[in-house]
């Protein structure tokens, strides 16, 4: 009985293991920033790469490649959208936000 459990199991358990492995990989900073901008940012803009929802919004990996990080840093800062049209919404960043995000993007950066 309890081979035949072991068995059924090992498939779920392997599953389980594959799963996102990103995630684990990241620095911390750099997960909290991909999980902001999966909660704030992926209603526009691909993640990683790829097509964004919006057609006017750049995937993530590309805009990090885009602007210095101290312009980026400077526009997360201040709420200036440069480089956005009336559509990119304004955020309030709690502590920690922006730092997390500018991390997420230099491990974007890498990729390339």
């Amino acid at each position: 009985m309890l081979k035949r459990l072991l068995i059924l199991a090992t498939p779920l358990l392997v599953a389980a293991c594959v799963t996102d492995r990103d995630s684990d990989t990241l620095p911390p900073e750099a997960a909290k920033g991909k999980a902001f901008a999966q909660a704030n940012c992926a209603s526009c803009h691909a993640i990683d790469d790829g097509v964004s929802p919006n057609p006017n919004a750049p995937s993530l990996r590309r805009a990090a490649n885009r602007l210095p990080d101290w312009a980026v840093a400077s526009s997360f800062e201040r709420g200036i959208q440069v480089g956005h049209t009336m559509e990119m919404p304004e955020f309030v960043f709690e502590e920690d936000d922006i730092a997390n995000l500018l991390a997420y993007f230099e491990v974007l950066k890498a990729k390339d």
